[in-house]
């Protein structure tokens, strides 16, 4: 058996709908039905998973246009990364209305906050730097560099920090060049993936003490298990198809836009869309779900794909306490009202 894709989550307004109803959805665990058969088949066992609209949300009149990250600041402090409007919204907590931060990006991918030296940092995407800032709701830049350790930077993407030791990690898509620093300027050191990642690479995540580099074409993810003695190992996707930036499922196989842990799983995005697809399905295993790495490799994973409105991409994910986000966008009507930050939470017993 195998889930196909529904219209679980239907948008009722051309800009998404200020708010939807949420929708409880249970699946049941199977195996991929194009799967081989693995030594040890995991017990059924049922999922329940609450999904809301949680951005723009309510009444607020906020319109995304390539909506691609949701991060957090200090005192419930929430930031959207509003990519192809070029500005980050924010809003001091989840009942209040977005605001436009005036800081001045392009192209930008995502943002985080680091409580050490209350900074905020940054991928500037299409001006290929790197910035820091204080405030968001001034314009001032604290910090910005257009290279490190020498490695210029190239349109970089996704930009995710280690709570524990304060490390902070950027990522070169196309060199694969992965980049630490405790500060702008400070600290920095490159590790070169290129080889391991295989072509074009979207993003990173950091779980349990270990950072995780998502190579996108190649469908694949690099576990990085020594920082410094440049040692990782690779988990390739099952039934790869062939490399590529954009695609579906029977097209290409899986095209990775983000992967993040939560909840006991791994869950994992690829940019499938109408416009990459050729005619087959852009819907079918573009959000997955599953126990460990191995099983993406197996192809031991649940498509979770009907949680995402059909014809919609999902982008990166963010986990933080009980819930997990996820950035939705409309990659064929960008600024069509239809990008979403979506919250999915462990349906309570």
């Amino acid at each position: 058996m195998q889930l196909k894709p529904s219209n679980l989550l239907k948008f009722k307004h051309p800009r998404a709908a200020a708010s939807f109803v949420a929708a409880v959805i249970c699946f049941t665990s199977i195996h991929s039905a194009d799967a081989a058969p693995t030594a040890k088949q995991p017990e059924t066992s049922e999922l329940g998973l609450t999904v809301s609209e949680y951005a723009p949300g309510g009444s607020d009149p906020a319109v995304f246009k390539g909506a691609t990250h949701i991060a957090f600041g200090p005192k419930g402090q929430e930031i959207v990364t509003d990519l192809n409007n070029n500005r980050f919204m924010y809003r001091d907590g989840a009942s209040d209305l977005l605001k436009v931060s005036p800081i001045k990006v392009r192209g930008h991918h995502s943002v985080i906050y680091n409580p050490v030296d209350k900074l905020y940092y940054a991928n500037d995407t299409d001006n290929h730097r790197l910035i820091s800032f204080a405030d968001l709701s001034k314009a001032k830049i604290t910090a910005q560099t257009n290279k490190i350790q020498g490695v210029a930077l190239k349109r970089p993407h996704d930009i995710v920090i280690d709570p524990a030791t304060g490390w902070i990690y950027a990522l070169n898509p196309n060199s694969g060049h992965v980049f630490r620093f405790s500060a702008i300027g400070k600290n920095e050191s490159v590790l070169s993936l290129g080889k391991h990642l295989g072509g074009y690479s979207r993003s990173l995540t950091f779980v349990n003490g270990h950072l995780y580099v998502i190579g996108s074409a190649a469908g694949r993810i690099i576990e990085v298990l020594d920082w410094d003695k440049a040692q990782v190992k690779v988990y390739n996707s099952f039934k790869k198809k062939r490399g590529a930036p954009a695609g579906s499922w029977t097209k290409t196989g899986l095209v990775l836009n983000d992967a993040e842990f939560f909840n006991g799983f791994w869950y994992a995005t690829s940019y499938f869309s109408p416009k990459y697809s050729s005619g087959t399905n852009p819907d079918e295993n573009k959000f997955i779900r599953f126990a460990t790495l191995d099983d993406l490799v197996t192809g031991n994973w649940q498509d979770l794909s009907g949680l995402v409105p059909d014809g919609m991409t999902p982008y990166y994910l963010t986990a933080r306490a009980d819930h997990l986000y996820l950035a939705v966008f409309d990659d064929v009507k960008l600024g069509g009202g239809n990008d979403v930050i979506l919250q999915l939470s462990p349906l309570k017993k």
